[in-house]
């Protein structure tokens, strides 16, 4: 009883202090302002601005039906320029319509309505918060709040988010729902997604977080690391490809989106160069530092540490591609079947940078041929050593691998040689002057 009492009365000095006055001038026909919004618990007040008018809130008088407004009121009729014809308090919400029942005055329009907004009133149960925390020197809501973000660097929305776990029984409740006062004030949350939407430039990426429906998961507890690229970055990508992606979002797009984010929140001064960092999707990127700043795959970051509630994002300037490793084939049949001792496709490219020096990829484009013609059906390394190789399109590999013109296959004492011998070394000489050693083992 005594705690009804108490809240009742602080109902009442809560409504007594936030209490605005409002005017309403009637004159002739009219009310102005006819329409006003005002808080529980606000005056107002008509003032005559001459002639004989009355505040009717009780019977129409028009329809001679009641208003059937939360509360009536009714006053006298006045005349007296200047002079208040009606003040009423609105301690209760809802929707008020009223006129003027001088004879003649509704009928002319001098009709008004008054719409009191509910005042929301709130409350801290500190009793409730003592009897858990007293011990601990916390006997109220602040001081709780407080508690967490100095002691755990807890925000104020995420202190109001705690339920007690794993010590601290809250009955299935959360602090906020204790602290209502205390939490009222709480800083609308920040997510990574938050970051993003209020960014100028990431129209592209936030378009797509939206359309491959990860903007809900994105908003979760997390915490989420993403790696954000630009609308330039998005805008360098062939022509059509963003629309392409767009056209089945939850697919490709999504896998794409999910290879930019990481579990966790790195900020930068948790990357080192070389570090490789998993993405949601099961893939990695790697890190890379250097003079010129720090690199996520093919990608420079430009601006980092941009901090969430839920996370971190670091702004990058290319859109990052998943590997296709999953995709690729090592055929090491055409390898076993070609030598004797050498048996899959990363065999053989060792082989040849160990033993003749190539390059990985003068290794992947050879074409097999020992002097004597291809050893692979015209086919060259990385068209079916696609894992191993991992360069993409063979053509894009040849471009970059001046062709070179044989002009002498010799033995070691100089013979020169039409059909190599198996298991006997020879030298492959060509007309730049250079030359390499070979062996075929088959």
């Amino acid at each position: 009883m005594k705690k009804n009492i108490f809240f009742i009365l602080l109902l009442f000095s809560i409504i007594s202090y936030a209490q605005t006055t409002h005017y309403i001038n009637a004159g002739m026909m009219y009310f102005t302002p006819s329409s006003l919004t005002i808080e529980q618990g606000d005056v107002v007040i008509w003032i005559n601005d001459g002639g004989m008018h009355d505040v009717n809130g009780d019977i129409n008088t028009l329809t001679g039906e009641s208003f059937g407004n939360p509360e009536s009121f009714d006053s006298e009729i006045m005349s007296t320029v200047g002079g208040e014809i009606y003040t009423h308090i609105f301690n209760i919400p809802g929707l008020y319509n009223y006129d003027c029942s001088v004879y003649g005055h509704a009928s002319s329009g001098m009709v008004g309505s008054i719409n009191v907004n509910s005042l929301e009133i709130c409350e801290d149960d500190n009793e409730t918060i003592t009897s858990i925390f007293g011990d601990m020197f916390i006997n109220d809501c602040p001081s709780l709040i407080s508690f967490l973000m100095n002691s755990y660097n807890y925000t104020e929305s995420q202190s109001c988010e705690w339920d007690g776990n794993p010590m601290f029984n809250f009955n299935g409740m959360i602090i906020s729902d204790y602290c209502e006062c205390s939490c009222s004030s709480e800083e609308e949350s920040n997510t990574v997604v938050d970051i993003i939407v209020n960014s100028e430039n990431h129209t592209i990426l936030e378009a797509a977080v939206i359309a491959a429906e990860l903007v809900d998961d994105l908003s979760t507890d997390g915490p989420f690391t993403v790696f954000a690229p630009t609308d330039d970055a998005f805008n360098a990508l062939p022509e059509g490809a963003v629309d392409e992606l767009l056209v089945n979002p939850t697919g490709l797009l999504a896998e794409i989106l999910l290879h930019h984010i990481a579990s966790g929140s790195v900020l930068s001064t948790d990357l080192s160069d070389g570090m490789a960092v998993t993405t949601l999707l099961g893939t990695e990127i790697t890190v890379l530092i250097n003079t010129e700043g720090v690199m996520i795959g093919n990608a420079m970051v430009t601006a980092v540490d941009i901090v969430a509630d839920n996370g971190v994002v670091h702004v990058i300037n290319a859109v990052l591609i998943p590997s296709e490793e999953e995709s690729c084939v090592d055929d090491d049949f055409i390898i076993d079947s070609a030598f004797n001792t050498l048996s899959t496709c990363q065999e053989t490219i060792d082989f040849l940078m160990n033993n003749y020096g190539y390059t990985a990829s003068q290794a992947c484009a050879w074409d097999g041929d020992m002097g004597s013609g291809s050893l692979f059906g015209g086919q060259v390394m990385s068209d079916f050593c696609e894992c191993s190789c991992d360069l993409g399109d063979n053509t894009s590999i040849q471009e970059n691998i001046p062709s070179k013109e044989i002009i002498f296959t010799k033995d070691f004492l100089g013979r020169n040689i039409i059909i190599p011998s198996f298991n006997t070394p020879y030298f492959i000489i060509y007309k730049d002057g250079t030359y390499k050693k070979l062996l075929i083992t088959k």
